[in-house]
């Protein structure tokens, strides 16, 4: 059975942040890849959010689209895209992400909630951490 990642992407593109944030440890620490401009490590609910209001300043309209999610035990790697027209733009844009979580007893874990913007990075870490889990 899938975890609710689905839920979580769901909610962040319905605008819902406080039922994402029930979903995500009080603890959670969310890991940006470079070269993203928020680039970075951020800790606790608190931080997470205001990484996600910086980022919803800069947009008319945003979404993140599930495309796989790929499950190892605990272990989730959801291929994802942004979808999204920055602020006074008709254009839409698109970013793909490869996106890195763990989730027990229906909640992602305090353990890096990882985004990475290279689709092999993103694959490696997933391949290293659910190997880990098992061995």
């Amino acid at each position: 059975m899938e975890p609710p990642v689905r839920q979580a992407y769901e909610l962040y593109s319905q605008g819902d942040i406080p039922g994402l944030l029930a979903l995500f440890h009080p603890d959670i620490e969310v890991y940006v890849a470079p070269p993203n401009f928020e680039s970075g490590t951020y800790r606790g609910h608190d931080e997470y959010l205001a990484l996600v209001q910086r980022w919803g300043e800069n947009w008319d309209e945003m979404r993140i689209e599930p495309r796989v999610i790929e499950m190892k035990g605990d272990w989730a790697l959801a291929s994802v895209e942004y979808v999204g027209r920055g602020k006074g733009s008709t254009v839409e844009v698109t970013q793909a992400s490869w996106e890195l979580s763990l989730w027990q007893k229906g909640q992602c874990t305090a353990y890096p909630y990882r985004v990475y913007w290279d689709r092999d990075e993103g694959l490696q870490a997933f391949d290293e951490a659910s190997a880990s889990a098992t061995a």
